[in-house]
C-alpha cells in the first residue's frame, strides 16, 4: 500500500473528508503542523526519516514545504496551489531551501484557475523556467481550497496508476 505524507495548508487542518479519503486510499500520515514553529525543519525531516512515505501531497504552504522535503529526499509530489510565493509567512527552511533541486526531480503542480491566494499565473512562469521540469496541471473552478472532488480526481488520474 502506498505510503503518503499529506501536509496541509496555513489555516487548514489535518483532519477532514480529504484526510479521510486519502487514509481510505493508501497509508497516510497527516499531522497537525504549526508552521510558526522554529524548530518545523527539523520536525518535517524527522517525519519523513520515520514514515518514508512513497508520496508527498500538501497544499498552500504546506505544497510549499513538501515541494522542498520531496526534492531533498527524492520522494515524489503532488501540490496543489503551493505557496513558492506570496507567502503571509516565510518558513524557517535553511537546509530544505539551499538543496539545489535534483535533475530528475519533477512535481505534479496542481494551480487552481480561480485562486485568488496564490496567483496560478506567477505559479505556472515560475515553474516554467525553474531548471527542473514540472507536470502543470490548471484546474477550471478551483479556488485555494481544495474540495475533496478535486482531490479525488486528481488522485484517480495521476496518482492512482
Amino acid at each position: 500500500m502506498m505510503r503518503i505524507l499529506y501536509l496541509h495548508g496555513l489555516e487548514s487542518s489535518n483532519v477532514g473528508d480529504k484526510v479521510d479519503f486519502l487514509k481510505s486510499v493508501s497509508d497516510c500520515y497527516a499531522p497537525k503542523i504549526d508552521y510558526t514553529d522554529p524548530n518545523l525543519e527539523k520536525h518535517l525531516m524527522k517525519m519523513v526519516k520515520s514514515f518514508q512515505p512513497d508520496l508527498i501531497i500538501g497544499s498552500s504552504i504546506g505544497g510549499y514545504a513538501g515541494l522542498l522535503l520531496a526534492n531533498y529526499y527524492d520522494i515524489k509530489a503532488v501540490v496543489f496551489n503551493p505557496a513558492i510565493h506570496s507567502r503571509s509567512i516565510e518558513l524557517e527552511l535553511d537546509r530544505l531551501e539551499a538543496k539545489d533541486p535534483k535533475f530528475n526531480f519533477q512535481p505534479l503542480v496542481v494551480l487552481g484557475l480561480e485562486d485568488d491566494v496564490i496567483d496560478p499565473k506567477v505559479s505556472k512562469e515560475i515553474f516554467e523556467d525553474a531548471i527542473f521540469h514540472s507536470d502543470i496541471v490548471e484546474v477550471e473552478n478551483m479556488g485555494h481550497r481544495i474540495s475533496l472532488n478535486n482531490l479525488v480526481d486528481i488522485y484517480k488520474k495521476y496518482i492512482e496508476k
